[in-house]
């Protein structure tokens, strides 16, 4: 600070560049310092003279007025016609603008509509084509009402523009919002007045605007076709600024609007806006009554052909505002690309969803009291889940329940709940032919069998081969000699069916005596 004035109400102080401001925080009516973490907080509602918070400037028969709550921007039919709507306040990065507009039920092409937040010079207020974002939703971007095309700019570059990008339609009044943040830029869309939240976002980390710059917003409406691009800047006829654009297609003496061009001036004037051209070749062309000065910076500038559109089209809007606030409040309640109601964290209240459930009705939370219903989306429980079946078998990498029996009781078998076990016991005489014995019928579609244990005899003076079957295949096979007294065979890796498949068993030669006796479970 290298002055300062005090007085009864205020404080300022001017800095080296001459520059006189406020301090900043400190409230001249209450006259105290105090802290808010919006910084700014500026609407319009279009209810008082349009120029009261924008500089505007009218061209070619396209108008800008305000009238019960409503600004109308109307494009007219001349080509190259334009209005714009330079905001008065300026903003910091973070911040967030949103708008509400329309631009009809059919969009004209060679009308741009754009919503943008530039740079300005802090010494002059004006903005200084460094850098930018923006959304275009008018007929040169896409024709279509439910598209539009949103850019970033930074160091004066050409802008980063996006393909043509789905939104909220925009036959009717619908919301888009700017969000720059110093690491991505937002680009949002939702419905007006609606319980749900933004239906479309986009985000760009490339190229994104400097977030030590000084921004204002900017409405505008511009009869010309789609940008195109500028490689190099030379010095034309005469002196004249001669605009390098591979394959430029323009023809004849045409009107171009040409902007963001860094490093050179129109004799000491900015280069912005509607020029008459002399088309030098098919790539290169000069502006009329031109002066080149300084040197082109590499990379920036566009241009676009003005061009007449078909029929009026009026932007129109109910609203715009912006809050520029402190980088902690807009991590934790801007959004951040969030697509749930509101602007804090996206949460589900347990027992609802967000779209059925509005903020601040919110449902209990805590454990499931003893023998109260378990729903499918329970919340925290310190207990198992009782069963008598098994339960729906989860997806692989799923959470899967904890069991126990209807009583509580943690089961800690080795394989499946009791009552998904099976056994099969031996018929009276024993196997004494080669025909298959079922042990365990088919389980059903997606169920195996499994096989723990088995127990075999043979109460005859004849020696047989036994195999056991997944169906007709076999999957084990064994010897029992003559007279051979009970014995045990335990499977620790159980054998198993194939899904939905029987467990049979069956004797090779036909009169042996055989007992078998089995035991195993039913599972996925």
């Amino acid at each position: 600070m290298t002055t300062g004035d005090v007085g009864p109400y205020r404080m300022q102080f001017t800095n080296s560049r001459g520059v006189t401001r406020d301090i900043p925080g400190l409230d001249d009516l209450d006259d105290m310092f105090k802290v808010k973490s919006i910084q700014k907080k500026f609407r319009d509602s279009w209810t008082r003279p349009l120029t009261d918070q924008w500089q505007l400037v009218e061209s070619g028969g396209a108008t800008a007025s305000v009238a019960n709550g409503i600004l109308t921007i109307s494009s007219g039919t001349t080509a190259g016609a334009f209005v714009e709507l330079l905001s008065k306040e300026s903003f910091t990065i973070p911040f967030r603008a949103m708008i509400a507009l329309q631009s009809g039920a059919t969009r004209q092409a060679n009308t741009h509509h754009i919503v943008e937040a530039i740079s300005i010079d802090p010494l002059t207020g004006l903005p200084d084509g460094k850098h930018l974002l923006q959304i275009d939703i008018g007929g040169a971007a896409s024709t279509t009402v439910t598209q539009m095309r949103f850019s970033v700019q930074n160091g004066g570059l050409v802008p980063l523009e996006s393909a043509v990008s789905t939104i909220v339609s925009t036959a009717t009044q619908s919301i888009l919002e700017l969000e720059p943040f110093s690491d991505e830029c937002y680009f949002h869309s939702r419905t007006l007045d609606a319980t749900t939240g933004r239906s479309n976002s986009y985000v760009r980390h490339q190229q994104i605007p400097d977030p030590t710059a000084i921004y204002k917003l900017r409405i505008r409406s511009m009869n010309h076709q789609a940008w195109k691009t500028i490689s190099n800047v030379a010095t034309g006829l005469a002196g004249s600024i001669r605009i390098t654009s591979p394959a430029h297609g323009l023809t004849g003496n045409p009107i171009v609007w040409v902007e963001l061009l860094n490093g050179i001036t129109n004799g000491g004037v900015e280069i912005r806006g509607n020029y008459s051209v002399t088309v030098i070749d098919a790539n290169t062309f000069d502006l009329d009554g031109t002066s080149l000065e300084g040197s082109y910076v590499s990379g920036s500038g566009r241009f676009a052909l003005a061009a007449a559109p078909a029929a009026n089209i009026n932007l129109q809007s109910q609203f715009i505002n912006c809050q520029d606030y402190a980088e902690l409040t807009a991590e934790v309640t801007a959004g951040r690309g969030q697509t749930v109601i509101g602007q804090g964290l996206g949460v589900i209240l347990t027992g609802a969803t967000a779209s059925t459930t509005a903020i601040g009705q919110a449902v209990a939370v805590g454990p499931v009291a003893h023998d109260g219903a378990r729903g499918t989306s329970a919340p925290i429980i310190n207990a198992g889940r009782a069963v008598s079946a098994a339960y729906t078998t989860v997806a692989t990498n799923d959470v899967a329940d904890m069991i126990t029996t209807l009583q509580g009781v943690q089961i800690v078998r080795p394989w499946q709940i009791p009552e998904l076990e099976w056994a099969y016991v031996a018929a009276a005489g024993g196997v004494v032919n080669t025909t298959d014995v079922v042990l365990a019928a088919a389980a059903g579609a997606g169920l195996r069998r499994y096989l723990n244990s088995m127990q075999l005899s043979n109460n005859s003076a004849i020696a047989t081969e036994v195999v056991l079957k997944d169906g007709a295949t076999i999957i084990w096979r064994g010897h029992l000699p003559a007279n051979a007294p009970m014995s045990e065979i335990i499977f620790e890796n159980p054998l198993k069916t194939t899904a939905n498949t029987a467990l049979n068993f069956a004797c090779i030669t036909t009169g042996a005596a055989v007992y078998v006796n089995a035991q195993g479970y039913t599972a996925p």
